[in-house]
């Protein structure tokens, strides 16, 4: 049984992978930036589950999350990879499913305003829009 290549060369793909997970950690500090010292919104998200208190969300944390997610999502990726030849297709599908459901703490949590809201959904949104295309780009088709 043969394993069907990757489009593109390995380093390409590591390369543009790599590039990726740093946008996502740009894009995220981007709107950080845009939303607290620009428009006066103190981004704040839940103190856990269920919780209707709100605890600060700085702007290293908020880049680091950006650069935990792009990097687990390559690692399912890279797993995948080795696994299926219907990599793209399901990768997309869970990370798209990933970025859904990330959105329901900012939508749906107590406790956070209407602006501190619509930013945490475009802080969400931008950073899947960065690493999605990215990573599906040189995945396996099917």
């Amino acid at each position: 049984m043969s394993t069907p290549s990757v489009v593109g060369s390995g380093r390409s793909a590591t390369r543009l992978r790599l590039v990726a997970t740093l946008a996502a950690v740009v894009v995220a500090a981007g709107v950080w930036l845009l939303a607290d010292p620009v428009f006066g919104v103190e981004l704040r998200t839940p103190k856990g589950p269920g919780s209707s208190e709100t605890q600060e969300l700085t702007l290293p944390v908020a880049a680091v999350a950006a650069g935990v997610v792009a990097l687990l999502g390559w690692g399912l990726l890279a797993l995948l990879e080795r696994r299926t030849a219907r990599t793209r297709t399901i990768w997309t599908r869970v990370a798209v499913a990933v970025v859904c459901l990330s959105l329901f703490a900012p939508l749906f949590a107590p406790g956070l305003s209407a602006g501190n809201r619509a930013w945490l959904v475009v802080l969400h949104l931008c950073v899947g829009a960065t690493v999605i295309p990215a990573f599906r780009r040189d995945a396996r088709t099917s």
